[in-house]
């Protein structure tokens, strides 16, 4: 059987969909299509006949699955990490739990989820190089690192690969990074000439990125922000909590495509994280995530900073 893979266009997502990749190839289903989604896509979403109508891909059709994004009834496959998946009321209550469909949000990330789900319902062998992907998953997308300073560094090969990924280019790429992800170990992958380039270059200015936040990033109350919608290639997702270690919240603004967007995270090395479901409260701006990380995408600048201003305010009266 042929299957299409959608997939949150992210580390996570692109993780699950090798291991998806590979799960597949082990029983002789194969992937037509790689569609990388974001929550740009959320009012087309919502249509029960997305998979029919949208036009992201030419060709043929086949049985969706969709990995690490919100949850939609018409996938034949369908797994997911985050405590706002359920966009509809009536979803929410059509979904029930079974092989092809989990949702799972105690799992640090949608690729460990993924690999579980895999080996105990369908008793997939994966290849043993899958762990060390599974253990940089849950590093990365539960922010999970040993600290703020790892994160800028970045001299593990797992962060040659999220830099790349995080490329505003990289979707076209997809398959064929994917495919690497489902065929070698993680630093195989981090050693590909394309990938290899991108990390030592993110490597190579964490310095200059990192004055760029100690110049611009401002300070407000328990919060901080910087704008990167003019410099998005100066993002480090982390420098916040290394300039400010005791500081709770870390706002950004980007731009995605022709969207302008917000992301927001707690500092993990904190105690007492998670008052505040950062999920919750970006899923009132069209967004979503977890408790401890979210986003969301706006169509003009406008609309970004007034939520931005709305958000702040929240997260200082908690």
């Amino acid at each position: 059987m042929t299957y299409d893979l959608y997939f949150h266009n992210d580390f996570d997502g692109w993780a699950s969909a090798a291991l998806m990749l590979s799960f597949f190839g082990s029983r002789g289903d194969r992937v037509g299509h790689f569609v990388p989604v974001d929550h740009d896509l959320q009012s087309q979403w919502l249509d029960d006949g997305f998979f029919k109508k949208h036009r992201l891909f030419k060709g043929v059709r086949n049985a969706p699955v969709v990995l690490d994004f919100p949850f939609h009834p018409g996938a034949a496959f369908w797994y997911d990490h985050h405590s706002t998946t359920f966009k509809k009321e009536a979803w929410r209550k059509k979904f029930h739990e079974d092989k092809e469909h989990a949702y799972q949000p105690r799992y640090f990330s949608c690729c460990h989820m993924v690999y579980d789900a895999l080996k105990r319902d369908f008793g997939w062998r994966p290849p043993a190089y899958f762990k060390e992907l599974v253990r940089w998953l849950d590093m990365i997308d539960g922010a999970r690192f040993a600290s703020a300073r790892q994160t800028i560094i970045m001299k593990e090969p797992a962060f040659a690969v999220d830099n790349f990924i995080d490329r505003p280019d990289n979707s076209k790429r997809a398959g064929w990074l994917i495919k690497y992800l489902a065929t070698v170990p993680l630093d195989e992958v981090a050693k590909v000439p394309q990938v290899a380039a991108v990390g030592k270059r993110a490597r190579r200015n964490a310095a200059r990125n990192l004055a760029f936040y100690r110049k611009h990033l401002v300070v407000r109350g328990n919060a901080t922000f910087i704008d990167l919608i003019r410099h998005p290639d100066r993002m480090l997702r982390y420098a916040p909590y290394y300039l400010f270690p005791k500081l709770r919240y870390g706002v950004r603004a980007a731009t995605k495509g022709p969207l302008y967007f917000l992301g927001i995270g707690e500092n993990p090395w904190l105690r007492d994280v998670g008052r505040i479901h950062l999920g919750r409260l970006f899923k009132k701006y069209g967004g979503g995530g977890h408790a401890m990380a979210a986003a969301a995408e706006f169509r003009t600048k406008k609309e970004a900073m007034r939520a931005k201003e709305e958000i702040i305010e929240i997260l200082n009266k908690k």
